[in-house]
């Protein structure tokens, strides 16, 4: 049964679910639903919750991660056909000391180590058991790099079952400044809940990696002047929901996010080149500062490529004009063909994080030369 058939059955149901607003391409918009507004390739839609799933299935059958946001009001909903503004960022590379005492200490296998932990959880679905364990176990993983008072480690709450999670170390000079490097922690298969989604390079990759980053600031006792926060998001497959919810509160709160780096699939290196900046839906100008990071400390080859609207979590922050950047493991038409099944483990990316540590160098750097600071007793 494809898509507008499912859509259509479920709304003939006698007790609907609740309706969901959902933005999203519209060339992606589903065979007779009614567009509520269109603006520059995106369209804003009313569905029911419980629709969602056959999206995400037609989403996920085409290969791609997200590839909509799930909105709980139709305000919010518009709000993605008008993108803020991006404020001007100083991207000048002057932390070349702590980059150098940094990125040697990164190690792969504690990237694989980390994979292979959280791929053994049978899911780690939004709405499952072991997607909220999965959630409490990288909390106490990010607990245990750092005996520091000043640095959080929080579990944020939300309208489904999985928290997402938040490494706070705050800032110096510049602390109503933010910097945030972020991966989201669940994972989907054809059968939710219940179904078999170890997730290893979709995204338990990104999140070993950015886990990776930030053992190794907190080991070398680093004090970044701006503040710099680490997210585990949950719901992502579903919507981009978790991001969604603290990108909406930090606006609401008048967080002054300056960046954010996503790391949504890092393990599986499916093409000639290896890092690819999604150059759609992000920020000409941070990309260019990924490029001179990578030139200056990393020395990967980079490709620019294209994954669509709401492919993962940085769509929530680029409608906030949040300067963002995706670096993906390859070309979109070259990814990682196991992802959202049983088969998505470790093994199909080699049995290593020899690819994803590349990411970790430049997330490191990126940590380092957009949040400044030193580290400990410098």
């Amino acid at each position: 049964m494809r898509l507008p058939l499912i859509l259509a059955a479920v709304a003939a149901c006698s007790h609907p679910s609740p309706t969901v607003y959902v933005s999203l391409a519209t060339s992606d918009v589903p065979a007779g639903t009614h567009v509520i507004e269109s603006a520059d390739g995106v369209a804003v839609v009313a569905l029911h919750e419980d629709q969602l799933d056959a999206l995400a299935r037609r989403m996920h059958e085409d290969g791609r991660c997200g590839g909509f946001m799930a909105h709980d009001t139709e305000a919010d909903a518009l709000g993605d056909l008008h993108v803020a503004k991006e404020n001007p960022v100083d991207y000048t590379l002057d932390r070349a000391p702590v980059v150098a005492a940094v990125v040697p200490r990164l190690d792969k296998d504690r990237i694989a180590t980390t994979i292979r932990e959280l791929s053994a959880f049978p899911n780690r679905y939004f709405q499952s058991p072991s997607g909220v364990e999965a959630a409490k176990w990288l909390q106490q993983r990010w607990r245990s790099f750092t005996s520091r008072t000043d640095v959080t480690v929080e579990l944020v709450r939300h309208a489904w079952e999985q928290p997402s999670v938040v490494m706070t170390i705050p800032g110096t000079t510049r602390a109503s400044e933010v910097v945030v490097i972020g991966g989201h922690l669940d994972s989907i298969s054809l059968g939710r809940s219940a179904g078999t989604a170890p997730g290893a390079d979709d995204d338990a990759s990104g999140i070993a990696t950015l886990t990776e980053v930030a053992r190794v600031l907190l080991a070398a006792d680093y004090r970044p002047a701006r503040t710099l926060v680490f997210m585990g998001y949950a719901a992502e497959e579903v919507g981009l929901r978790g991001s969604q919810a603290i990108a909406r509160d930090f606006k609401q709160r008048g967080v002054n996010v300056v960046g954010a780096l996503q790391l949504d699939m890092t393990a599986y290196q499916g093409s000639e080149k290896d890092i690819w900046l999604m150059k759609d839906f992000t920020s000409a100008a941070q990309n260019t500062f990924l490029t001179h990071l990578d030139e200056v400390y990393v020395g990967a080859t980079l490709g620019l490529d294209a994954c669509g609207y709401a492919c993962s979590d940085h769509a929530s922050w680029h409608r906030n004009g949040v300067p963002v950047s995706m670096p993906f493991e390859s070309r979109m038409r070259d990814r990682n063909k196991k992802i959202h099944t049983r088969d998505d483990t470790l093994e199909t990316s080699g049995n290593n994080a020899d690819h994803a540590v590349k990411f970790a160098r430049l997330a490191a750097a990126y940590a380092v030369e957009l949040a400044k600071g030193q580290l400990g007793g410098s």
